[in-house]
């Protein structure tokens, strides 16, 4: 359990780091490489309708409103987050069933199954606000071949407590303390939600994923620990998105991440496809997006 100083010391970080941001934010604005990425989406959306938005040349949404400024994180405002969505297109080509873990409004799985009425998506969200934009967005594009789910994965079935952070929520300590805000979206309320293992939500929609996403704000460890099977059974491709901070505030460690990944057989990859070494994955601080590819039989299918 954190000591006085070291929550003290927690938040003074948080109020420096939130200024650096700003300024970062503020010059990443005259960033060339941006400034190109926002003139090539200009491009692709020239003629595009009030409710559509061309994410990706041949990938042109129909999506809410509240979407766009989102989605535009994955076309031009952040370029971590265009090569992870430029990987995960890549890969989405030759995979049929995906996995959406922490959807939130849904872009991955609305890509991967726009045009594609052959292929299955899940999409989980356990935030009430995030969940009702995605279902918006699933309706307005006419995606019936997308099943979404408002419940949290974790490592088994039960409740788990979470903060509301934007749209998102955030999985709380065991020993955190606040006020429940109930079901609201309300900024910074504590709320109890569903939650179910990976494995026994595909196991209960008979559903196969070859291609998973994960991103639930640093309740890695957990969710991938209730994933042991499918992951060994299916041996998907997974895109990964680690939250180093967080992953230490809920009692884990990137390390542990790639520990158990790397039990399942896993490789690590940019999200463009290019190798990383197991210590370069444990060794990051910051939040990153990686590619995990099954190589060979897993050593712990159960």
């Amino acid at each position: 359990m954190a000591t006085t100083r070291e929550r003290l010391r927690r938040a003074a970080m948080a109020l420096h780091l939130a200024g650096l941001y700003r300024w970062r934010h503020r010059l990443a604005r005259w960033d060339p490489r941006r400034i190109w990425r926002e003139a090539r989406f200009r491009r692709w959306n020239r003629g595009a309708g009030t409710q559509e938005m061309v994410v990706r040349p041949g990938l042109r949404l129909v999506v809410d409103v509240r979407s766009r400024e989102p989605f535009e994180w994955f076309c031009f405002r952040s370029g971590a987050m265009v090569r992870e969505l430029d990987g995960f297109v890549r890969q989405m080509r030759t995979r049929r069933r995906l996995l959406d873990v922490g959807a939130c409004h849904g872009i991955f799985a609305l890509a991967f199954a726009h045009g594609r009425p052959e292929a299955r998506a899940v999409a989980v969200e356990p935030s009430a606000t995030a969940y009702s934009i995605l279902a918006e967005n699933l309706r307005l594009g006419g995606l019936d071949n997308v099943v979404a789910r408002q419940v949290a994965c974790g490592a088994a079935s039960g409740t788990l407590r979470m903060r509301q952070t934007w749209h998102h929520l955030e999985a709380l300590p065991a020993a955190a303390g606040g006020a429940h805000g109930g079901a609201g979206g309300e900024a910074g309320a504590i709320v109890t939600v569903p939650m179910q293992s990976v494995d026994e939500l595909c196991a209960e929609l008979d559903f196969h994923p070859d291609l998973v996403k994960i991103d639930v704000e640093g309740y890695e460890l957990a969710v991938l620990g209730g994933a042991r099977a499918t992951l060994g059974r299916h041996r998907p491709h997974l895109f990964l998105e680690l939250h180093p901070p967080s992953l230490r505030d809920l009692g884990g460690s990137v390390a542990e991440v790639v520990e158990l990944l790397a039990g399942l057989g896993y490789t690590f990859h940019r999200p463009g496809g290019s190798p990383l070494g197991r210590r370069q994955v444990a060794r990051r601080e910051s939040v990153s997006r990686v590619l995990c590819i099954a190589v060979g039989p897993s050593s712990h299918c159960g």
